[in-house]
């Protein structure tokens, strides 16, 4: 049922997307902004992750003891985020982008990138919270990493007007 209704929400974002692509005048995002920011995706959900664990749980917060010895294995950590995040987000990130520069075409207050950021977040957040993903720890990752993915997709986009 889940998957039915993600597969569906799924097919309704790609065709508002190409409809808004097909559309005169519109301009097309700036697309390495795009991969930057699917390659921003991991390393931002494991951050969010962390900031999550503060706000939600700060009385579980330790002091972190720097060791040399874990730096190849936080590195290969770095590199696994970046690698599984980009391939999760850069479809998401390019309809999203795809989206929003076309509905800011016609509606100059829908450029701002508080409002992308703050799309970002819901748009990462709400598929989780409607399935029950996780706490409010998993929720902060998801809207942070969305918000971060979202702001920098929206550098350097540009509209005709």
């Amino acid at each position: 049922m889940v998957a039915m209704l993600a597969a569906l929400v799924l097919l309704c974002l790609v065709c508002a997307a190409i409809f808004l692509l097909n559309r005169p005048g519109s301009r097309r995002p700036y697309f390495p902004g795009i991969a930057l920011g699917a390659v921003a995706a991991g390393p931002a959900f494991l951050l969010g992750l962390g900031l999550g664990a503060l706000s939600w749980r700060p009385e579980r917060a330790v002091p972190l003891d720097f060791d040399p010895d874990l730096l190849p294995a936080l590195m290969g950590l770095m590199l696994a985020a970046v690698i599984v995040g980009a391939i999760i987000a850069f479809p998401l990130a390019m309809l999203g982008a795809m989206a929003l520069s076309g509905l800011g075409q016609d509606n100059i207050g829908l450029r701002h990138p508080a409002f992308w950021a703050l799309t970002g977040a819901f748009a990462a957040t709400g598929p989780a919270a409607c399935i029950g993903v996780g706490d409010g720890v998993v929720l902060t990752a998801f809207a942070f990493t969305g918000a971060v993915v979202a702001s920098i997709c929206r550098w350097r986009t540009s509209w005709v007007t």
